[in-house]
């Protein structure tokens, strides 16, 4: 476990350093902050759409964050040599892949914190304090990110990092519209379209499973059943994405 945390601090190390990672945070504080401003040009229920923009915010940049490191995460590593000497001390694949998943982890925890804690101090000063509900979202979010994360690893195990963003982008679209694939599958005239969309349904992440947006932003009682279901998901699907991660690079000849 040592070695495991030890490559996982270094690769925490490294994001924090990404110049590019502190663009996107600031663009993402940006646009949190601007959100203050709908409420002056929104019609309705105004703080309702400032919520739904500030939480949709944190959202969306995390996942941007999420593709933009995991992508690399292996590749990047393989280009600088630098695995060379890392796999050439004790320290199996399987912990070189883990540690490095786990340093990325970190560091979407830290991005997400500080969003939270950004949100919570601008609807606290413009509204008022958010509900438990908005919190848990948020976790139930890592929870998603924690899953995106593992297919980017998996994807950069064995491809470029243009072919790795390609594919990542591909899982997060259609993991936000699983749903919309089962509906149609239903729908549909052709049984062989109906089990082709069946199988997608359950073959690929349902990222929607993770989305507490709506109760957050409507300031609603606490889904826990769902939490719940969105956990024992969440874990049982990113340590089997994991796990095949590990198996390709494991028999990925480096040489």
């Amino acid at each position: 476990m040592s070695r495991i945390w030890a490559l996982a601090t270094n690769t925490f190390r490294e994001a924090v350093r990404d110049r590019i990672l502190y663009s996107i945070l600031f663009f993402a504080f940006g646009v949190l902050v601007l959100s203050l401003a709908m409420q002056e040009v929104t019609i309705g229920d105004q703080a309702k759409v400032v919520r739904s923009v500030a939480q949709g915010a944190v959202d969306a940049f995390g996942s941007i964050i999420a593709m933009f490191l995991g992508i690399s995460l292996v590749y990047k590593e393989i280009e600088r040599k630098t695995v060379y000497t890392i796999l050439s001390k004790p320290i199996a694949r399987w912990k070189f892949v883990l540690g490095k998943y786990t340093g990325l982890v970190l560091t979407l925890w830290v991005e997400v914190l500080a969003l939270t804690v950004l949100y919570t101090v601008l609807m606290t000063l413009q509204q008022r304090f958010p509900p438990p509900v908005l919190f848990v979202s948020m976790g139930t979010l890592m929870l998603e990110l924690m899953l995106l994360t593992a297919w980017a690893t998996l994807f950069s195990t064995f491809s470029t990092p243009t072919t790795a963003a390609a594919f990542t982008l591909a899982i997060f679209i259609i993991g936000h519209l699983a749903d919309d694939i089962w509906l149609f599958g239903n729908q549909a005239d052709s049984a062989t379209v109906r089990q082709a969309a069946r199988a997608l349904y359950w073959a690929l992440p349902n990222f929607e499973l993770f989305s507490l947006r709506v109760e957050a932003v409507h300031e609603r009682e606490v889904p826990w059943g769902r939490v719940g279901l969105a956990l024992a998901y969440g874990a049982a699907y990113t340590s089997a994405v994991l796990t095949l991660a590990i198996a390709v690079f494991r028999n990925r000849d480096l040489k």
